[in-house]
């Protein structure tokens, strides 16, 4: 005759083959630091080529205005600032660069590769007294330009600046990835 058999209650109890709740905190505190670490990644990757369509339009535009100084004498533009697109600036989403009204963007026939995350602007005179102290040091001898992009990335009201200038060849930025 089979007897069964009753566990004593001295019997050994075996470990679980779950996850602790110190293992599963140091596991979440792992993924987070992994994410923290991942999106900071993407945001850098995400201003960089922010940065470089300013860049990029800017050196396009200094370009231009250049061929036009050789091909007229004089920079496009006038003493007021010359700004496109219109609107906000451009803050979740780029905007289109549609076709510009001003003549000074006409004359200049720069467009940008697509939708752009910038407002781009632009001044010029023949007048090297009417040139901007705090941009050009010394004063210009003859025609100058200056050209823009500012962004506004984290819609405070402060603004990356990218510039470019008759009298330097390279881009002035104060302010990156605002």
């Amino acid at each position: 005759m089979l007897t069964k058999s009753v566990p004593s209650k001295n019997h050994t109890v075996f470990p679980s083959k779950g996850m602790t709740l110190i293992e599963l905190m140091v596991v979440v505190i792992i993924l987070t630091i992994l994410t923290t670490i991942a999106v900071a990644g993407y945001r850098k990757l995400i201003y960089r080529s922010r940065n470089a369509e300013a860049h990029e339009f800017l050196g396009a535009i200094r370009s231009a205005q250049n061929l036009y100084y050789q091909a007229f004498g004089q920079y496009a533009g006038s003493n007021d600032w010359a700004e496109h697109p219109a609107g906000e600036f451009p803050y979740i989403s780029r905007v289109n660069w549609e076709e510009p009204n001003d003549p000074t963007w006409q004359h200049l026939g720069v467009r940008p590769n697509g939708p752009v995350w910038f407002k781009y602007r632009i001044r010029a005179s023949d007048n090297p007294g009417a040139a901007p102290a705090n941009v050009f040091r010394p004063l210009p001898v003859g025609p100058w330009f200056q050209a823009q992009a500012r962004g506004d990335f984290d819609h405070d009201g402060q603004f990356s600046l990218y510039e470019v200038t008759s009298a330097k060849g390279d881009v002035f930025v104060q302010n990156q990835n605002e």
